[in-house]
């Protein structure tokens, strides 16, 4: 028998479906015998419902998804949404707490996610543009709130790009000895954005990368599944899942290299997939090179995961071609070569990042090289409830395993063999992340699921047109379910702590505030002038080289920094001479030391003064003492 006769490759999508019923009952016997995978069951458990769901309707499945429309309705649903967008925007600026995003505004934040999705299903094709700014705006909106509510940067790594973009903007040319010397489009981008406007570095990124980032791969993840599957409603759809996807979110207030690197994944899919075949190949295929390169030299994380991509990609156009032959394989192999052959130069004779992945080979990519558990500390970490657990995991849950029926869709025979590469370029991003963390091992998962969600959005969008397209005799009914599926998906999306660095109602163990208040930056300031000798508190705020105020804004020597955090926990101190600060968010939040979860003792201030300190410092934020 021929290969392309073969039963279980002609319905790929069925013979997958119930491999993945099969595997998801064995994860949930495997994780429920495992005392830290009791959360993680929930994946087979959903993997399993999208798998019988996709086994339910795969017969009557279609692509062409048309609900009837409506102006009135239409125009009713965009009403809705500038109101809830200015009910929300008032929350934030009446807000009771300085730090602090009302839960009221989270509230209304997923219903705008939930009308846009009925605005979506009711509009025509005139309305496309109006609804990309809605898409955009809500977008800004989840992103931008926090970043606008604290004077600071947000995040950690944002501090030490913040220092070397500085460092280039006084210099007039790039520093050597900075890790990113040799990936510096990310920082000659903000900086350039803030030689033009004047703008300080935090809103040169916010006008630059992070406006970049929400618009890039809103635009290009529509444009691929509109032209895909040749509806401009999936394409609203995808943008709007790319928005409210809890790792998207995370990337857009803590700009990274390795997040804006992101943005030039689907642009490069989209050029490769379809812009080739048009009139001008040779204009796209200029412009690919630029988009590759670029990748390259913005970070290493996003240029393992671009090769990826394309193997994957060229890969899938070469299994069609087995079962399909009358199809040729277009996609040219020199492209993955290409870009594989120019990364591994790069990074071999200018960035020196193959000594990294060599050291990270040579220790089997163990999480022993990003996280060192204090044993010391084991007996009196925290346990984080099931609950929690389960409401900061499950909205990121839903939107992988719900996309499942969507990649089932796109390579059912009802769909081609540009569907089949986009599928299969999806979920390997989530494959390589989900498997090295259930193994043990790290790739730095989250930048990972970062890009999982960019490009499963797509499918995420199918698999909810797909369900409406079963049940065309009730659009309606299909229509308000599905949108009250965004309003619950948002919901659990933008309240996650990936997504949400300031209200932690629903996450009070594992919420953490990754921002400096007023109060600490005046503090800083004082200590930074005053301080004659070393200085110590928490490794944030102090020490780590990728936040440190002191060593980052203030440039303060690494010799004259020294780390509390143990001092802390334990509530023993040396008397070395150094300024001993302590933050006071750490009466009020847990410290997260090597995936450790441990509480600052409560009477901190009265345990270091009774050991014979001096108060010389405090404000509302902050104290420091010396001896």
């Amino acid at each position: 028998m021929r290969l392309q006769d073969s039963t279980l490759l002609r319905d790929l999508d069925r013979t997958l479906a119930l491999a993945g019923v099969i595997l998801s009952l064995a994860l949930i016997v495997y994780l429920g015998r495992k005392s830290s995978g009791v959360v993680y069951q929930l994946t087979g458990i959903l993997t399993l419902i999208s798998c019988l769901l996709w086994l339910a309707i795969r017969k009557r499945h279609t692509f062409a998804f048309h609900p009837p429309g409506s102006r009135t309705l239409a125009s009713f649903w965009t009403i809705c949404f500038f109101g809830l967008y200015t009910a929300s925007l008032l929350e934030v600026h009446l807000r009771p707490h300085q730090y602090e995003r009302p839960l009221l505004y989270f509230i209304l934040t997923a219903l705008m996610a939930g009308v846009l999705a009925c605005e979506i299903f009711t509009s025509g094709r005139r309305r496309g543009a109006l609804i990309f700014i809605q898409v955009l705006l809500l977008g800004l909106s989840v992103a931008w709130s926090q970043l606008l509510i604290f004077p600071s940067l947000l995040g950690v790594d944002p501090w030490y790009h913040s220092d070397l973009t500085q460092q280039i903007l006084g210099a007039g040319f790039i520093p050597e000895n900075y890790v990113y010397a040799t990936l510096p489009l990310f920082h000659l981008m903000i900086a350039a954005t803030s030689l033009i406007t004047g703008l300080s570095y935090k809103f040169a990124a916010m006008a630059s990368v992070s406006l970049g980032q929400i618009l890039c791969n809103a635009i290009f993840v529509y444009l691929i599944a509109s032209r895909l599957f040749r509806s401009q409603r999936i394409g609203w759809l995808a943008a709007l899942m790319v928005v409210i996807g809890n790792h998207h979110i995370n990337m857009s207030y803590w700009s990274i290299p390795n997040a804006f690197a992101a943005v030039f994944i689907p642009i490069a899919l989209y050029l490769i997939l379809f812009r080739f075949r048009d009139r001008f190949p040779a204009k796209s295929a200029a412009l690919c090179v630029v988009v590759l390169a670029a990748t390259i030299l913005t970070h290493t994380v996003a240029a393992m995961c671009m090769a990826i991509l394309l193997f994957i990609a060229w890969g899938a156009f070469a299994f069609y071609e087995v079962y399909h032959p009358e199809m040729e394989n277009n996609f040219p192999l020199y492209i993955p070569n290409g870009f594989l052959i120019g990364m591994f130069a790069w990074w071999t004779y200018a960035s020196n990042s193959i000594e990294s992945l060599g050291s990270l080979l040579r220790r089997g990519f163990s999480i022993d090289v990003f996280v060192t558990t204090p044993e010391e500390f084991l007996g009196s970490a925290t346990v984080v409830p099931i609950s929690e657990q389960l409401f900061n995991n499950i909205g990121m849950f839903l939107f992988f395993t719900v996309s499942f029926i969507g990649i089932f869709s796109m390579i059912s025979p009802k769909g081609n063999r540009l569907s089949f590469a986009i599928a299969c370029t999806g979920v390997a991003p989530l494959a390589i992340s989900f498997f090295s963390l259930i193994s043990g091992h790290s790739v730095i998962e989250h930048r990972w699921w970062y890009f999982s969600q960019i490009l499963l959005s797509i499918p995420l969008a199918v698999a909810l047109s797909t369900a409406g397209a079963s049940n065309l005799k009730r659009p309606r009914v299909v229509s308000c379910c599905a949108s009250a599926f965004v309003v619950v998906l948002s919901f659990l999306m933008i309240l996650s702590p990936p997504a949400n660095i300031d209200n932690h109602i629903f996450s009070p163990v594992t919420g953490f505030t990754y921002a400096y208040t007023q109060s600490e930056i005046v503090a800083s300031d004082f200590f930074a002038v005053h301080a004659a000798g070393a200085i110590a508190s928490d490794s944030a705020y102090c020490t780590n080289p990728s936040s440190s105020m002191f060593a980052h804004v203030y440039g303060i020597g690494e010799e004259r920094l020294i780390e509390l955090d143990d001092s802390l926990i334990s509530g023993t101190f040396d008397r070395d001479g150094s300024m001993k600060i302590i933050r006071s968010k750490w009466l009020r939040e847990p410290m997260i030391m090597g995936g450790l979860i441990l509480h600052v003792r409560p009477d901190i201030n009265a345990h270091i003064s009774s050991l014979g300190f001096n108060r010389v410092y405090e404000n509302a934020a902050a104290t420091g003492y010396t001896g």
